[in-house]
């Protein structure tokens, strides 16, 4: 029995170990340390700048900095530093590389201890490993890009390179510079241009979208249907009604001109009618319900001590309704926020009707009439393990 828990254990810590080790090694000594081993291994520095108060750095430890696939590039390609800006040596060491935000990423040529490529901010995995190739490959480096930009002399080529790192650096221009490559000729139907746009380009305010919309035919027998209609419904999922009503048809369409409706309503504060829209979504078979969960999770989120501190008693056991909506179908088990927006908004109900001696109505524990009757987090289509006989 000893041995057997003994090999359970240590089956236990050899997993976690390996998990710890398949993002990113940090290396754990000093700078100058960094530096020499750098050289030894004929490696590129990469140095995550970040502060104990930092929420977008912390979100990058824990859901960028640990995947497999992060790992595997940075691990092989740098020395990786994590180095604290307010404390001991990473102070003079931000100061001395113009650290002035979180976190900030910063890649460095060991021999002369300058920069070759500088990004920052919580951003996509996508992202972060398109960072690794500007620590990689200097012509691929900010210091490189910009500087090259700057003086003017550059093809297309190069072009679709500065609007990919731009994006990749959390750019707010990046139309601005895709403006200028279809300017010189470029064509959003080459596969390469259309591929920057799928991934650069956000937002209905271009004339991009005006263009794959009135050649629809065309840019579904090019590119695909699935992957057209993806992008449209992404670009017009903040687009005014009228706007998307004028686009052509695409899967996708009449469920933003939907979600629109109900946010336009909570926008406004008419709160009557936005609930009573929550109302017919819920009952709505036609609509991707997971989806239209998440963005109802952000307007029905309870703020006790701000925003809703003198919200109607009403209008919070609507609120109320939506995050249980809201977290009983929530299937992301990495997400504990809606859990947490659920207990918080019942918390401060119960507060408010014992205040103000208001009852609860019954059907926040009744079970629920529309989607899942149970709450438990279980994916509606996990089946259920069969009895052993």
């Amino acid at each position: 029995m000893k041995k057997f828990v003994f090999l359970c254990v240590f089956f236990a810590f050899s997993l976690s170990l390996r998990a710890q080790e398949s993002g990113i090694r940090f290396f754990h000594g000093t700078w100058d340390e960094a530096i020499a081993l750098a050289k030894k291994e004929k490696k590129k520095i990469f140095v995550d700048f970040y502060t104990e108060w930092c929420g977008p750095c912390l979100n990058m430890s824990l859901t960028v900095f640990v995947l497999p696939q992060v790992g595997e590039v940075y691990n092989k390609n740098f020395v990786c530093l994590k180095i604290d800006a307010e404390k001991g040596e990473g102070r003079e060491l931000a100061k001395r590389y113009g650290v002035n935000s979180y976190p900030t990423y910063i890649f460095i040529n060991p021999k002369n201890q300058e920069i070759i490529h500088r990004s920052g901010s919580n951003k996509p995995v996508e992202d972060f490993l398109y960072d690794a190739q500007g620590g990689i490959n200097p012509k691929l480096g900010s210091v490189y890009m910009d500087k090259k930009y700057a003086e003017g002399k550059y093809d297309l080529d190069f072009l679709k390179d500065y609007i990919r790192y731009k994006k990749s650096a959390g750019s707010r221009d990046v139309q601005k510079y895709f403006d200028e490559l279809i300017s010189k000729g470029a064509k959003l139907t080459d596969p390469g241009v259309w591929n920057l746009y799928r991934k650069c380009i956000t937002g209905y305010q271009n004339p991009y979208l005006k263009e794959v919309s009135d050649n629809y035919v065309r840019f579904t027998e090019l590119f695909g249907k699935k992957e057209v209609d993806e992008k449209l419904t992404e670009v017009t999922s903040y687009a005014p009604v009228p706007f998307i009503k004028e686009l052509c048809n695409f899967e996708g369409k009449d469920f933003n001109i939907k979600m629109r409706v109900m946010t336009d309503l909570f926008n406004q504060k008419k709160y009557d009618e936005a609930f009573a829209e929550v109302e017919r979504l819920k009952a709505d078979p036609s609509i991707d319900q997971h989806k239209f969960v998440k963005l109802l999770a952000f307007y029905v989120r309870v703020s006790p001590e701000y925003t809703d501190k003198e919200l109607p008693y009403e209008i919070l056991v609507n609120k109320v309704r939506g995050l249980r909506y809201v977290a009983y179908n929530m299937y992301d088990r990495d997400d504990a926020m809606p859990h947490f927006y659920y207990v918080q908004g019942l918390e401060y109900l119960l507060k408010r009707a014992l205040e103000e001696g208001r009852q609860i109505p019954t059907d926040l524990v009744a079970t629920p009439e529309y989607g899942k009757k149970v709450y438990d987090m279980r994916h509606p289509d996990l089946k259920v393990k069969p009895k052993r006989r």
